[in-house]
Order: C-alpha cells, then sequence, then structure tokens
C-alpha cells in the first residue's frame, strides 16, 4: 500500500506540539489528510529540539496509529556557506562537532531519520580553498560531504541506535549533485536508504526553476534505479503550486515507483495558502492515488532509454531528460548504458559514461533507433546519419513549440520498436509499464485529441482503468489497436 505522510519542522515542532491542544489539533488534520506516517524534527535554521519534547511527540502519534520518523535539516550551522546562505561550510569543525550531536540525539529517538535537501555545500571560503588542496571545488565538496556524512552522521547515529536507518535525499536540482556535494554512488552505497525530491511546482515559475512536470517522473525513476532497493519516496511541497499542479506532483511520484509520498509540510499545508487548497484537492483524489499506485507497483517501466550518468553536469542542456516526457515520448530512465535498450536519447546527461562514444555507434550498426542532443552530438564528434537532433537552444521550453510534422517523426522513430504510434500535440505525456498498460497525460488546460496505436504490443483490449481528474470523463473508442481517446485539460488516463 502506498503511505502518504507529512513532516513537523523543528519551527512546527516548537510552536504546534508544546501542548494537549496543538498536537490534537494536528493529529486530527493528519487523520482527516489520510496519512500514515508522520516526521518530526529535530533541528533546522539553528532551533534545535530537546529531547524530551521529541519522545513526547513521538509517543503520541504513535498512540494514535501512525507511523513516526526522525527528520533533520542542516540550515542554520555555526559557519554558513560564502555563497549560497542556506548551506553549510562543512570544512568549519565546529560545524562538523554539532552535525554530530544533532544526529546523536535525533537517533536516540527515531528508528528512521531522513535529511532535507540541504545536505551540501558550495563555499569556497578560505579554509575550503586550503583544505581541496589540488582538487577542483566540485571534486572537494563531494569528498567533504561523503567522509562527514560518515564520520558526523551515519558513524554517531548507528553507535547510539544500531537500529537507525538514515535517509539522504537528493534534491530535484540533480545536475547539479557533485558540485554542491551529492556525490549519489558513494553517498547512496553508504546510507541507509535514499529519497527523491520531485517538488516539479507550477512549471512557469521563475524563481523555482521552470521545471517541467514530468521531471517528477524522471527522478523519481532515476532514483529508483539508482537506490537498487535503497529509494522509498518521493518528496514534493505546495510552493508556487495551483491545486492541478500540485495533485500533478503526486502523480509523477507515483508513476515514477515512490512508495510512500511526503507532503511538506504541516504548517504549510493547513496554515497557508495554496498548501491549504492543495490539501483540499488531495484529499479528494488521495483514492485515485491509491489506486494508480496498486496498478504500477508491480509494473515494470519500459520505453525509450534516456541515460544519466550519475553525477556529470549536463552543462548547457541541463534538466534537458525531463521534458522528453512533455513530447509524448515514453521515457526509461536509465543510470547505466542499456545494451538491450529497443531506441534511445543520448543528450549531454550521458556523456560522462566510460565508451559512451563506442556505445553510440554501436547503436548505429545495429540500426537502434536513436536521436541525439546537439551538445552530445558536438562534443562527442559523432556525426547524426540521418537520426533526429534535439536542439532547444538556451531554452529546453521552445520543445514545446515543435511543429507537429517534426514531432511526429521524432516520437516514431522512437516509439516504432515499442510497437506503438502516438499522436498528440506537446504537453501530452505517455507512460509505458510493462507490454500491457499505458498512462496518459494531459498537462493542457484544454481538452485534446490523442490517438495510440499498440500494433506491437500486448493485443488484448485495453479498458481505462482510471481517471484521475474530479468529475471529468474521458471518451475512449477502438478500431483494432488503434485507441482514440478525448482527454479533459489536467487529467491522467490509465489504459490496461
Amino acid at each position: 500500500m502506498h503511505l502518504f505522510s507529512t513532516l513537523f519542522t523543528a519551527q512546527s515542532v516548537d510552536r504546534d506540539l508544546r501542548n494537549e491542544e496543538g498536537i490534537s489539533k494536528a493529529i486530527a488534520w493528519c487523520k482527516a489528510s489520510g496519512l500514515n506516517k508522520v516526521y518530526v524534527e529535530s533541528f533546522r535554521g539553528g532551533l534545535f529540539i530537546e529531547q524530551e519534547l521529541l519522545e513526547a511527540v513521538r509517543d503520541r502519534f504513535l498512540a494514535e496509529g501512525f507511523l513516526v520518523h526522525g527528520c533533520v535539516t542542516p540550515t542554520g550551522l555555526p559557519k554558513v556557506s560564502n555563497n549560497w546562505k542556506d548551506g553549510g561550510c562543512y570544512s568549519y569543525p565546529a560545524t562538523q562537532e554539532l552535525m554530530a550531536q544533532i544526529f546523536r540525539r535525533t537517533a536516540a529517538v527515531f528508528d528512521t531519520v531522513m535529511i532535507d535537501d540541504f545536505l551540501f555545500t558550495d563555499c569556497t571560503c578560505e579554509d575550503c580553498d586550503k583544505a581541496r588542496g589540488e582538487r577542483s571545488f566540485a571534486d572537494f565538496h563531494s569528498d567533504l560531504m561523503h567522509e562527514m556524512s560518515v564520520r558526523c552522521i551515519l558513524r554517531p547515529a548507528h553507535e547510539v541506535n544500531p537500529r537507525c536507518k538514515v535517509i539522504i535525499k537528493y534534491p530535484l536540482w540533480y545536475e547539479n549533485f557533485h558540485k554542491n556535494g551529492y556525490e549519489t554512488i558513494r553517498q547512496t552505497r553508504d546510507f541507509d536508504l535514499i529519497w527523491a525530491g520531485t517538488e516539479t511546482r507550477e512549471p512557469d515559475s521563475e524563481r523555482w526553476g521552470r521545471y517541467p512536470q514530468t521531471q517528477g517522473f524522471y527522478m523519481m525513476a532515476w532514483d529508483v534505479k539508482l537506490g537498487g532497493g535503497k529509494c522509498m519516496g518521493g518528496w514534493y511541497d505546495p510552493y508556487t503550486t495551483t491545486p492541478p499542479t500540485y495533485l500533478e506532483q503526486a502523480r509523477q511520484t507515483i508513476l515514477g515507483g515512490a512508495k510512500e509520498s511526503m507532503l511538506f509540510c504541516y504548517r504549510a499545508l493547513s496554515e497557508e495558502q495554496p498548501g491549504m487548497e492543495d490539501t483540499e484537492a488531495l484529499r479528494k483524489e488521495r483514492p485515485g492515488l491509491l489506486k494508480l499506485a496498486y496498478l504500477t507497483e508491480n509494473k515494470r517501466i519500459v520505453g525509450v532509454s534516456v541515460p544519466k550518468k550519475p553525477d556529470v553536469d549536463a552543462e548547457e542542456e541541463r534538466y534537458l531528460s525531463s521534458f522528453y516526457g512533455m513530447l509524448g515520448i515514453p521515457v526509461c530512465p536509465e543510470v547505466s548504458l542499456d545494451e538491450n535498450a529497443p531506441s534511445a536519447i543520448l543528450g549531454a546527461q550521458a556523456l560522462g559514461f566510460a565508451g559512451i562514444r563506442d556505445y553510440a555507434l554501436d547503436l548505429q550498426e545495429r540500426g537502434v533507433p536513436t536521436a541525439y542532443s546537439a551538445a552530445f552530438l558536438r562534443k562527442t564528434g559523432l556525426a547524426a546519419a540521418g537520426a533526429p537532433v534535439i536542439d532547444p537552444g538556451a531554452d529546453n521550453w521552445t520543445l514545446m513549440d515543435m511543429e507537429k510534422g517534426a514531432l511526429d517523426a521524432l516520437r516514431d522513430a522512437l516509439t516504432a520498436p515499442l510497437g506503438l504510434r502516438f499522436r498528440a500535440p506537446t504537453r501530452v505525456a505517455l507512460n509505458l509499464y510493462d507490454q500491457d498498460m499505458e498512462v496518459i497525460q494531459n498537462f493542457l488546460d484544454e481538452p485534446v485529441e490523442v490517438e495510440l496505436d499498440l500494433f506491437g504490443r500486448d493485443p488484448k483490449a485495453r479498458k481505462i482503468a482510471l481517471v484521475l481528474s474530479e468529475g471529468r470523463k474521458v471518451d475512449l473508442a477502438r478500431e483494432g489497436s488503434l485507441y482514440r481517446l478525448t482527454i479533459p485539460p489536467r487529467t491522467l488516463v490509465v489504459l490496461n
């Protein structure tokens, strides 16, 4: 069963959970929201909650039938980064000492502790510059955060509580991980569990990066493969969202393979807008989301292989791999090169793989349909040899203006080996599960007519297994393997 949870930040614990009235109100809200689990934070922004209060809150929620975990957000540290002020300077001894203290206290109370995605550093102060020696700052930050995590987080937590599992949450800004100290290969190996940030928010938000809704799916599915069984869930929030966009975060998280959805956070969702509206929308859609999780939980994501090498910066093509889903390309995120890929898109995200040029040439020689990004061709010196080239220029969103003929040609080349043909405008996504289930999502604010020809997939007749869109109906007509659908705005439909 898919779990839904929320977080009480340290400030919320301090303000809301110290008295009976506050904690009863919080418990009632969690129950009304259908939550199964809560995370209780011990530290954030320099505020360190005393152990006695953490234990009292833990015990009260346990008595009400909730699973209870801990959380830490490493902000407000003794010395902040000289660049990004929410980050810390981890070369500073007092910072390391405080981290060990935080995790000893937190692990003494909770058997599972998650770290919010501020476990990074971009500090280039004099101390960090001296400590890095001949290393680049990217390599220094990765080494520093890995070594600090083992010495000041994992070791103290496990010494105090051998049962304690510590979760590292990787942010949505996956292209910059290693530069800021998220070294996903070593940290995934050493931490007990990992988590994915899937907070795409409103896609036109300049403040939050203008991420496409499909980035939540890409990040979640990529982390699931990265974790090899360690990745447990996704985390999203209400900031700059409308209810439709908030629900799309929830849907992408589940489609990507999450076992749990963590809703940040109690105060933002229960007292502030747009969080209160988002909460009401999620409460209504929760039964459908649970069914979506049920339908997909034992299914394998299949599709066009889109590999991204861990800890590689795609530079001018950052986040491009997340946009392919918005073109109706059924993406299969990969953390390694798939030698048996039916088709592939190779972009700058793949450039870090050893032998990537030979891999691309082998795909060409075997006739495996492949599309390339402009940066991939430029940096490898390969020729497209008639294959599609994806070049959005300086703004990935220009892909949403792709001319219909070019879009159809790109999709057809990549989906023919998958046994299907898809006709839809941009901002309509297609996800494939095994050989017998398809998910179509309309991210537009108007209805769309789509065609899906499943000429080479499981021949069983498809029916509508689920529609996620309050009060709206999807029209479906079938002629052999061809399905025509009219999908309302901001609607997800499952064919099975």
